[in-house]
């Protein structure tokens, strides 16, 4: 259908784009469930790659589906205590895509797909300080009907905490390059300050982060966690100039293992879809 198109073209022509706009896509289900939000939260490595996250090392395996037709999977590992390591694989697909040519007609030239995988190995370390320091480093391959994309990206961040219950991180994503057709262009570069202030009394996290990007300017992110035994809530929202969103979703604990779950409400949610995903995690 040209809808399938229409959608695409969408997809590759905003900041929500497959490619190595890709860079830009929440790569967990907590992540997509606070809308991005936590630069200062242990969260995840991929918002602020100076995270300490967990003591024990696991395995995750993520299924997501975003924006129209393209969904993905996340593969990752993160082991270590005093210098974390995690290293996960990721990928984004949509197929079918249907192929018009310049004239009108009833029946599609053909289909194509496009696809986008990446490979990324993170780092933190706190250089006996209270603080830590994190280096991430990404490598991405796309490939959209004859045309492919190679490209590296570097993120590198800091947390500082400020006594138990306030916490300041700092974040600089996708400082790298990528190369078409042996010609090579700069990505946009997107840096972030965030706060994070714990309620222990509810045992929940207040987040809050301003980011600025090089291609889509700045964006207010605001987000909820819980940290209870079984069952947690997160929730967030994001303002920006093009875009406003609302996510939401939960993480249940059992023993060794955790699911994580996120959806995403945008203002083109009747057109694009609703993207939802969901991890499992399994503590070694």
């Amino acid at each position: 259908m040209k809808e399938s198109v229409i959608i695409f073209i969408i997809l590759i022509t905003n900041s929500w784009a497959i490619g190595l706009q890709s860079l830009v896509i929440p790569q967990s289900g907590q992540i997509l469930a606070t809308s991005g939000t936590g630069i200062a939260g242990d969260i995840d490595p991929a918002l602020n790659p100076a995270m300490n996250i967990s003591n024990h090392p696991y395995l995750q395996f993520s299924l997501n589906r975003w924006l129209g037709d393209v969904s993905g999977s996340h593969t990752l590992f993160r082991w270590g205590s005093e210098v974390p390591k995690q290293l996960s694989i990721q990928s984004w697909s949509a197929k079918n895509l249907e192929l018009w040519g310049d004239y009108p007609d009833d029946r599609p030239l053909g289909t194509f797909g496009v696809h986008w995988a990446a490979a990324a190995f993170s780092i933190s370390h706190h250089f006996n300080t209270p603080y830590r320091f994190g280096l991430r480093i990404q490598t991405n391959y796309s490939h959209l009907f004859t045309e492919s994309m190679t490209g590296i990206t570097l993120d590198a961040g800091t947390i500082v905490p400020l006594g138990s219950s306030l916490t300041l991180g700092a974040v600089i994503r996708n400082l790298g390059y990528e190369y078409t057709n042996n010609l090579r262009s700069e990505l946009p570069v997107e840096g972030g300050i965030g706060v994070a202030f714990k309620l222990p009394f509810i045992h929940t996290s207040i987040l809050t982060d301003l980011l600025y990007n090089t291609s889509n300017g700045q964006e207010l992110r605001i987000g909820v966690t819980t940290h209870w035994k079984w069952l947690n809530l997160n929730a967030g929202t994001s303002i920006a100039e093009n875009r406003n969103a609302k996510a939401m979703g939960f993480s249940f604990n059992y023993r060794r293992w955790q699911i994580n779950y996120g959806i995403y409400f945008h203002e083109n949610s009747t057109v694009l879809g609703t993207p939802q995903f969901l991890d499992v995690r399994r503590y070694l």
